[in-house]
Order: C-alpha cells, then structure tokens, then sequence
C-alpha cells in the first residue's frame, strides 16, 4: 500500500495525536522532518521535490509561509496545526507538569526570558491562501 509523504517543517516533532489524525485523514504516512534553518519557500519546496512529500506542514514565519501557497500550485497541500496556547508559566516543572496530564496532545516551547508556554493540538487546516489586508493609518 502507497504511503502519503509529510514534510513536517518544524523544531518540534509531532505529538502522537497529529500522527494519529493525519493517519486516519489519509491512510498510510511517512513523516520526514526538516528542523534545521529554513532560509527560503524554494528550500523547502526543493525538499518537498527531493522526497516527494505530498503534504506539508510548516511551523514557519508567515512571510515563508505565504510564498509556499504561491509555489504550490496543486503540486502539495500545505496543512497548519492549530495549536492552542493553554499555559505561560516561569517554572519548567509547571510546565511539564501540564504536558503530562495530556501528553499525547500537548508540547511545550521555552523562550528566552524564561517563560515556558504549554500548546496542545486542536486540529487541522488546509491553507488555501494568504491575504494581507491593510489600511491608512
């Protein structure tokens, strides 16, 4: 049975319930993780080329981010996790803490001033496009 290739484009590694909702969305999956510096769209659409991946889910900035809708067309999917902010605190223990009582579901991110944030999966979304939507000031 063919699998669906991922390129996963984040630091962090998907939780067990993204893997399992991509799973049941699509079947059989590959995940390849691409965590290093991304300095382009073109890099990553170069990697999407280079393992066939079919899907993508980035955790990029949004300037990235839009450039790879205009390079996709129809060649990939770009999917974005929502993830919800559920917890700020200062103590790495508070925050593992609140990881484990859903660890499937939920991560953590440090910051450099010492916050530690607990994000926890929601779902899904299909990117269709990226508008920037301005006024005078």
């Amino acid at each position: 049975m063919k699998k669906t290739i991922i390129l996963w484009v984040s630091r962090h590694t998907p939780v067990p319930i993204q893997v399992r909702v991509l799973e049941e969305k699509l079947g059989p999956i590959v995940i390849y993780q691409l965590a290093g510096v991304v300095p382009s769209a073109e890099y990553v659409v170069d990697k999407v080329r280079e393992i066939g991946a079919e899907y993508i889910v980035p955790v990029l900035p949004l300037s990235i981010i839009a450039r790879l809708a205009e390079l996709s067309r129809n060649n990939f999917t770009i999917l974005l996790s929502k993830m919800e902010n559920i917890a700020t605190v200062k103590s790495w223990e508070e925050a593992v803490r609140i990881v484990n009582e859903k660890p499937d579901a939920r991560t953590l991110t440090t910051y450099a001033d010492g916050v530690v944030r607990v994000f926890e999966f929601k779902q899904f979304e299909k990117l269709k496009e990226v508008r920037l939507v301005t006024e005078p000031f």
